[in-house]
């Protein structure tokens, strides 16, 4: 079996496996947006209503910008003695040094930033000397484990604090590497290990979360796991001054970040970096890359061009005179064979040539021969025959075969 066979063969029967399975139903959207207005299983319209209203439904302001260009509008009303909540619940975050610069800026003012992604920016993990460990998730969601998984508050060394779950990919990002005299453990995935973190910068606080999908509808709506949400919410300060709620981060669109000195730049960010960030794309991508190689290593050699087998020109005059001699021995109707022939060869100019066969004269004559290719001699030869035939009553044998052998010569000299 060819190489490009098998692989149509391959895709053909992963869809039919597919549409078996969603029995025809249409799944839901599985994007993981954690846009406030979504829906969908991992949008954040629940954890959005549910956090207003743990703040008293208190004026929360979306930001749509980046949060350099943010802190620039917000910072000169800042005050020393409130602090500003700034939320950012996202898959991935991708960040800027101005961004990043920004950030700590921020926080070292006095304010509260509020963290929660799978992948947070190096840029930023450098700043607070802190790390991630992401091998263990990317590797179940690679293979496509799922499993009833759980996350819960951390309480000290005993853990026996309630856990939360329900059944999707494991819960297996971590945070490790901070300077445990200025951070504090507030929550732990199932295998123990932190994935929320409290740390102190300056006068302000970083809470850092590895866990967003616990934000989406999916994991708030299934049994007490909004109790969860409560508890992570809780840690943060209760009488923020304003709260920031980010909309701007979750676009997959923003990747194009501007640097230092404004313009935009693709250092920060490119196609290859989203790709490698994602373990189903990264496979998807090497599997992709393999697959070509072998389709080209498969079909290297040189392949014969298929010959089509070409079929010698047929006698149609021997054919036709068999015919006339058989029609003339029964009927011996030699005109109105002739008028058959005319009326078919008529039929083959208008097909060909889109030329009226209605009116037969010099201008019919001149665009048929320039058309075909046929010498106005031998076009004016043969509807001179045909006129003859036409007006006479009685076509003998001659006349006939003479007919058709002009019929013919003109079909082997058309172009």
């Amino acid at each position: 079996m060819k190489i490009s066979a098998f692989i149509f063969f391959f895709l053909f029967l992963s869809q039919l496996l597919i549409s078996c399975k969603q029995g025809g139903r249409r799944l839901p959207s599985l994007n993981e947006s954690y846009r406030k207005s979504d829906k969908q299983p991992f949008g954040s319209f629940v954890a959005y209503r549910e956090f207003r209203h743990l703040f008293n439904d208190r004026y929360v302001e979306t930001v749509t910008d980046p949060f350099d260009e943010e802190w620039n509008n917000i910072k000169d009303y800042s005050d020393d003695k409130k602090y500003s909540l700034y939320v950012l619940i996202t898959k991935n975050l991708f960040l800027t040094y101005t961004e990043v610069n920004a950030f700590m800026d921020y926080v070292k003012a006095g304010n509260d930033l509020f963290i929660s992604a799978d992948y947070i920016d190096s840029r930023l993990l450098e700043n607070i000397n802190c790390n991630t460990e992401r091998l263990g998730e990317i590797a179940d969601e690679t293979r496509g484990i799922m499993h009833e998984t759980k996350v819960s508050m951390y309480f000290g060394d005993n853990f026996n604090s309630p856990t939360y779950g329900y059944y999707y990919y494991p819960f297996l990002n971590a945070l490790s590497g901070y300077d445990t005299s200025f951070a504090r453990v507030l929550g732990v995935n199932e295998i123990n290990t932190p994935n929320y973190v409290i740390l102190f910068a300056g006068k302000g606080r970083i809470y850092l979360h590895v866990a967003p999908r616990i934000f989406g509808n999916y994991f708030l709506l299934t049994g007490d796991n909004y109790k969860y949400f409560e508890n992570v919410i809780s840690y943060l300060r209760s009488d923020p001054k304003n709260i920031y709620w980010d909309e701007y981060y979750k676009n997959t669109n923003s990747s194009r970040r501007k640097n230092n000195n404004g313009r935009n730049s693709e250092d920060n960010f490119s196609s290859l970096s989203v790709i490698n960030q994602h373990a189903p794309l990264l496979w998807a991508f090497w599997l992709a890359i393999t697959g070509l190689l072998l389709y080209i290593i498969f079909n290297v050699k040189r392949k014969q061009r298929v010959i089509n087998i070409v079929k010698p020109n047929a006698n149609t005059t021997l054919t036709f005179t068999e015919t006339v001699g058989r029609l003339y021995l029964q009927k011996k109707n030699n005109s109105h064979i002739a008028e058959k022939m005319i009326t078919y060869f008529y039929e083959h100019i208008r097909k060909k040539y889109f030329i009226s066969t209605a009116i037969i004269n010099d201008e019919f004559i001149n665009s048929l021969s320039g058309k075909s290719g046929v010498s106005k001699e031998k076009t004016q030869q043969l509807f001179s025959l045909i006129e003859r035939i036409q007006s006479d009553e009685n076509v003998d044998d001659t006349e006939l075969l003479l007919l058709n052998t002009e019929i013919e010569n003109f079909y082997k000299n058309q172009r």
